[in-house]
């Protein structure tokens, strides 16, 4: 599977195997075509599932990039309530002056621009979220649901708003926009540092990604 927005940053333009057994030359057709496109991209893989390929990603050039390779995690047993964190406000983004201000909360909304439209914003799928402090807004979060799963990503805290317990509760009311549309699974990928938390709160890790790095054709 391909999924590229275009965007200079190569942690979304990615390719990824979905299926238990991937033949290679899909993957090598995959990886020409985002080279062919120009794209810097990420070819992440699933451990142990996935091994059977690592030859093939090192004959074609990629490196791996250990600050992209996340586990891949599952809660089973969704949330039903959402509970705020003292001086926590979150609002849902429904407004072109909402979302504006999520992507201005970024701290890079000229890289934003490259990979998110305001079109998610009237997308029932999809749920963006911005938290605040006051009239500040200091995280965000944002979901996608199909098929009765709720995909959870893009949660980030501002670090002088870091240690307060804002980033599971934006994770949460991203989770439950999809519980509230039937989903009964959630997923995310986590950092590193993120990890414990999501397991205290019932995450279970299904599988590493491993993301080997590639870039545009010269």
């Amino acid at each position: 599977m391909v999924a590229a927005t275009g965007s200079p940053l190569a942690l979304f333009n990615e390719v990824l195997p979905v299926e238990d057994d991937v033949d290679a030359a899909a993957l090598i057709g995959a990886v020409e075509a985002v080279r062919v496109a120009g794209l810097s991209f990420l070819v992440q893989l699933r451990e142990r599932v996935d091994d059977g390929l690592l030859p093939v990603v090192h004959d074609l050039g990629l490196e791996e990039d250990a600050d992209f390779s996340w586990p891949a995690m599952i809660l089973t047993d969704l949330p039903t309530a959402l509970a705020l964190p003292e001086g926590l406000r979150i609002v849902r983004v429904a407004e072109q002056a909402d979302f504006e201000e999520f992507v201005r909360s970024s701290g890079r909304p000229d890289l934003y621009a490259t990979w998110l439209s305001q079109t998610v914003v009237d997308d029932p799928a999809w749920a963006l979220f911005l938290g605040y402090e006051g009239s500040a807004p200091v995280a965000r979060s944002m979901s996608f649901h199909a098929d009765g799963v709720v995909g959870v990503y893009n949660v980030g805290t501002a670090e002088a708003a870091r240690r307060r317990g804002y980033g599971w509760a934006m994770t949460l009311a991203a989770i439950m926009a999809g519980a509230s549309a039937g989903c009964t699974l959630a997923t995310l990928q986590s950092s590193a540092m993120a990890v414990s938390i999501y397991e205290a709160h019932g995450f279970r890790p299904l599988y590493r990604y491993r993301a080997f790095r590639g870039r545009a054709r010269r």
